[in-house]
């Protein structure tokens, strides 16, 4: 897409207490936007997980706001340093990425000495609450919506009544030069003791329920009664709300146990992606961005996915992937087996899938859209000033 010859200032406002989906496509999307000349602040609280990781990019950063907070001495000084940043690096457009953050800049936009034109970027699974207040600020406060999946734009049209046009899905999309496809690292390869003929298949994702582990397992369970080749199984992932050592209980149980390995979190994920020849998404729940599966098809793996929220909007099934039902193993792993058993069908999946990224996942893609949404929020309010 042809570049706008106009640049803008823009401020991305993120609000997250780690560094999950949300954030990163906030980050990701400043990122990208950068690229293309404008000027991006990311603002957020201080020594928070997403303004650390944009400092990482080279972004410029604001944190002397406390967004997280909800009482209204901190509200009213949020308004007053939110206004003078805005005020004094001339900012055109705000996108927003969280609630709190949300009703602070429609507020200042609709009370303040500018009216400075308020996107909402929503990636958080749950519905929008369909109430009084809500409806007031997402209707008559917000210029237009983004949401990162059809779900999402589905639940604000039923949700909150507002007209199609004004909400607009935009899928995030993923830095194709870093996640490339490349060969099996050496050294990991070496470290798990990796043979030449052995085909590894794996999940990277906090270990969370919502993932999906245990059903991973019981996947890889049936793969291993009835697979016919050598097949190793890599679960990379923190502790959250489960932790590595219940999962490798269950794997002992199974009596599986040599099969797997287990790594936490890890510096590099292309190193470990690279070991892969099947990647897996096996949640349950969430998933309205689902950066995995982005990563395991840049780096040109077929996926396995199931069929939960926007990983059907990524993976085309039958194209570059198998989608199945949640919470069942066995589907999972007949899946898994049908790429294990098909060497042709598992390398036609990978090439796809690098090919489906260059196509509709890029940054500039991304980036674009959301300058077109941008440009349009602020010629019509130009319109209507």
């Amino acid at each position: 897409m042809k570049k706008n010859s106009k640049k803008l200032s823009i401020l991305e406002l993120v609000n997250v207490r780690w560094y999950n989906a949300c954030a990163w496509y906030a980050v990701t999307l400043s990122c990208a936007l950068k690229k293309r000349g404008h000027r991006v602040i990311v603002g957020g609280d201080p020594e928070s997980p997403p303004i650390k990781e944009a400092e990482k990019f080279g972004l410029e950063t604001y944190s002397k706001l406390w967004l997280s907070k909800k009482d209204p001495f901190t509200f009213a000084y949020n308004v007053k340093k939110l206004s003078e940043l805005l005020e004094k690096e001339k900012i055109e457009i705000i996108n927003a990425h969280l609630s709190e953050s949300h009703l602070l800049a429609s507020f200042i936009s609709q009370f303040g000495k500018n009216k400075i034109p308020v996107i909402r970027t929503r990636g958080d699974v749950r519905p929008p609450k369909n109430n009084f207040l809500n409806r007031y600020l997402n209707n008559s406060l917000t210029d237009k919506i983004i949401t990162t999946s059809e779900i999402l734009k589905k639940s604000y049209l039923e949700n909150l009544g507002i007209y199609e046009e004004k909400v607009k899905k935009i899928v995030p999309g993923i830095d194709k030069n870093y996640f490339h496809p490349q060969p099996k690292n050496q050294n990991w390869t070496k470290k798990l003791k990796i043979e030449d003929d052995c085909i590894v298949v794996g999940i990277v994702g906090r270990l969370s329920p919502v993932k999906g582990h245990k059903y991973f397992i019981q996947a890889a369970d049936y793969v291993l009664k009835n697979c016919s080749k050598k097949v190793k199984f890599i679960i990379v992932g923190e502790d959250a709300q489960i932790k590595a050592s219940q999962l490798k209980g269950m794997t002992k149980n199974l009596g599986i146990e040599n099969r797997f390995s287990f790594f936490g979190r890890v510096n590099d994920v292309t190193k470990i992606i690279s070991l892969l020849d099947i990647g897996v998404v096996c949640s349950v729940g969430s998933e309205t961005i689902c950066r995995s599966a982005l990563e395991y098809m840049a780096m040109g793996k077929p996926v396995v996915g199931t069929t939960v929220n926007a990983i059907p909007e990524i993976i085309s099934d039958g194209l570059n992937g198998i989608l199945v039902p949640p919470k069942d193993g066995v589907k999972m792993g007949e899946a898994i087996l049908e790429l294990l058993e098909n060497d042709q069908k598992r390398i036609e999946f990978g090439k796809k899938s690098r090919k489906l990224i260059e196509e509709k996942f890029t940054l500039d893609k991304f980036a674009s859209q959301t300058e077109e949404v941008y440009f349009q929020t602020l010629k019509k309010s130009e319109k209507n000033a």
